[in-house]
């Protein structure tokens, strides 16, 4: 395991929407937050410092580099009990937190790849670098990219290319993944670069590559059937009057989320109450300062008091 030291060398994480995530997110300076998607702990620092003493925050990651980097950050509100560290995917929140269920006050959810992820070649995320096609966020994950592009089908690449990238070309690179499979098997992030770019004009390239990367990290890594999960036992996990706060970078995900919370809201006895009609966007100023932020979109939503509907 690669392993970083709180504030040395490059940062881990940049958490976005720091202040709208604490506006939406907080009801009470008391009481149980959980963060799903712990990374850097970003907002975990930023919900510690608004917190009372007597108030915990739960921070859940499927990452054992964000866990171990989070230990180390966060050594001393972990020896106070101001802060419990999960290993697990967030998908199963509300088994891997079962004391706690239905006394939640606040879950966030902020979607997709860490910057540590992708800027550490090792994980294969990015197509920047010669790297393993792994993209597993838990290394303990039965199946990572090199294993699906080896066992997929032309007809189930192409699908997952066009349901997870929205790829206009993804039938000619499913076509190309296969022929080139015949001759050797693609191991690296650069065997993969190579096949979608013998496919795709050079104008084109790049975009094609980051849509190609992206559908198959959500493929590897089941992250819309996780999303989906996770929000089914959101009401579950909340008390009467929490609040569920969800980021999303990309379309496929904020579908997700607008639907859920469009029909549990919509129920003969609603479950939540929609706080954000229209998702709060980034500020030109944080998007200046991190470019990466810029797709970003945050959802929220009340937990009304009403009784939990049994999980899907």
């Amino acid at each position: 395991m690669t392993r970083m030291q709180p504030g040395a060398g490059a940062v881990y994480h940049v958490p976005v929407m720091v202040q709208e995530v604490l506006q939406w997110l907080l009801t009470a300076e008391v009481g149980i937050y959980v963060d799903g998607t712990l990374g850097g702990g970003g907002h975990t620092a930023a919900l510690l410092e608004r917190l009372a003493p007597s108030a915990q925050v739960i921070g859940i990651d499927a990452d054992p580099e964000a866990l171990e980097y989070c230990r180390q950050r966060f050594a001393q509100e972990i020896a106070q009990g101001r802060l419990r560290l999960v290993q697990g995917n967030f998908r199963k929140v509300c088994v891997l937190l079962a004391d706690v269920v239905g006394k939640v006050q606040g879950f966030l959810l902020d979607l997709g790849v860490s910057w540590h992820q992708l800027d550490t070649p090792a994980r294969g995320f990015t197509f920047r670098a010669r790297a393993p096609l792994d993209m597993r966020f838990d290394p303990r994950a039965p199946r990572s990219a090199e294993a699906l592009l080896a066992a997929a089908s032309e007809e189930e690449l192409a699908s997952l290319l066009r349901r997870y990238g929205e790829e206009p070309r993804a039938g000619a690179i499913a076509r190309r993944i296969v022929q080139r499979r015949r001759i050797a098997p693609l191991r690296t992030t650069a065997d993969l670069r190579a096949v979608v770019e013998e496919v795709v004009p050079p104008p084109h390239r790049r975009k094609a590559l980051a849509r190609v990367f992206q559908a198959l990290r959500i493929a590897v890594n089941d992250e819309l059937a996780a999303l989906q999960e996770a929000l089914q036992c959101a009401p579950q996990l909340l008390c009467a009057g929490g609040r569920l706060v969800v980021i999303s970078y990309h379309s496929l995900e904020d579908r997700i989320v607008k639907q859920y919370l469009r029909s549990t809201s919509a129920l003969p006895v609603p479950v939540f109450r929609i706080l954000t009609p229209k998702p709060v966007r980034p500020t030109p100023q944080e998007v200046a300062a991190n470019p990466r932020a810029r797709s970003a979109r945050l959802r929220a939503a009340e937990r009304l008091a009403t009784p939990s509907p049994p999980a899907s």
